[in-house]
């Protein structure tokens, strides 16, 4: 007799046949797969407005002269260097899971539409937030590096 929701569904189980497979740990190796293999990747939101595009990432534990902003040829680039983590004291963990990895994402506009010297970003709490107002005319682009707030 088959389950319902497999009828449905016919991929419900694939999660289930791998736990079985792999053990129960397979569950929290995928859910940070690629940063095991050395790769971070925070999460991001753009909404574009009818005045703007405005750009929120997560970036926590961070200060905001970690982070490396620019605009080039219609493309938002970010970046943040690796920040050590270092011990204050001589503390034995069983298991050890905060990190600062670094990161560069980049983010396509539509070309000609952003008002670079316009462009503002903040952070605060754990959230880098880039406002990108839109240019009133088409123009011929340049490279415009931003200061976060």
């Amino acid at each position: 007799m088959s389950d319902q929701n497999s009828e449905q569904r016919p991929f419900f189980n694939i999660p289930k046949f791998f736990e079985e497979a792999f053990g129960k740990d397979f569950k929290d190796w995928t859910s940070d797969a690629w940063y095991n293999f050395g790769v971070y990747i925070p999460a991001a939101n753009i909404k574009e407005m009818p005045d703007g595009f405005e750009l929120e990432m997560t970036a926590p534990g961070r200060v905001k002269e970690d982070f490396s902003i620019r605009f080039e040829d219609d493309r938002l680039h970010i970046g943040v260097p690796k920040k050590p983590i270092h011990p204050e004291d001589e503390t034995r963990f069983t298991r050890k899971e905060f990190a600062y990895p670094a990161f560069r994402r980049q983010f396509n506009f539509p070309k000609y539409t952003v008002d670079q010297a316009a462009i503002k970003a903040t952070y605060e709490q754990g959230i880098l937030k880039v406002t990108l107002p839109k240019r009133a005319t088409a123009k011929e682009n340049d490279t415009h590096n931003i200061i976060v707030d």
